[in-house]
């Protein structure tokens, strides 16, 4: 998925960084629409509804006292800088998409630019992949940096625009170091974030 005369210097599986703030459902872009929902993913639906269910918490004296009593220490560095439109927004957005079947967010970093792709994990009866397609895309000179964040969790690295906003993001599966050091400016956790 890397345009024609650009050069691919990296490219990496990618999420969000847990402490990272999730983006709203309708704040997310569409992606992969030509896809039909898959048999897996039908049968799921139920599966995560009651995840998600699971997940809540039901009596408020418990949330209220968990929120005021239980607050865990803060670590280090903020997970996300700017609003949902700013560029670092607009990333956090697209690194997790609305699909109908499970998708990989595969960061490439060229030459010229810094997108996202979006790969199916669903297969068809015939063992064909799904599609893959181009999500969010900036060109290069719009990062200002990448910043090594893996004091807090290894895989974590923040990703600065020059509007001044930064999006923590994990590089996960092996190898995440060799993406890390394709950006043309790196920073360790130590370095301060440029002004």
């Amino acid at each position: 998925m890397v345009p024609a005369g650009d050069v691919l210097v990296g490219q990496h599986a990618v999420s969000l960084a847990d402490r990272a703030p999730r983006p709203g459902y309708f704040r997310r872009p569409r992606a992969l629409r030509s896809e039909r929902r898959t048999l897996g993913s039908w049968l799921m639906l139920p599966v995560n509804a009651a995840a998600r269910l699971y997940a809540m918490t039901w009596n408020p004296f418990d949330a209220f006292f968990e929120a005021v009593m239980w607050r865990e220490p803060k670590k280090p560095g903020e997970p996300f800088h700017g609003g949902w439109d700013s560029m670092a927004g607009h990333l956090a957005r697209a690194i997790v998409p609305r699909t109908r079947n499970s998708t990989a967010v595969m960061l490439q970093l060229t030459d010229r630019r810094l997108q996202l792709v979006y790969v199916s994990r669903a297969r068809s009866f015939t063992g064909v992949r799904g599609p893959v397609e181009v999500g969010w895309v900036t060109e290069l000179r719009n990062v200002t940096y990448v910043r090594d964040r893996s004091d807090v969790v290894g895989g974590d690295h923040e990703i600065g625009f020059v509007d001044g906003s930064w999006c923590s993001v994990h590089f996960w599966g092996h190898g995440w170091s060799r993406m890390a050091s394709a950006f043309p400016v790196r920073l360790s956790h130590l370095d301060p974030i440029p002004g």
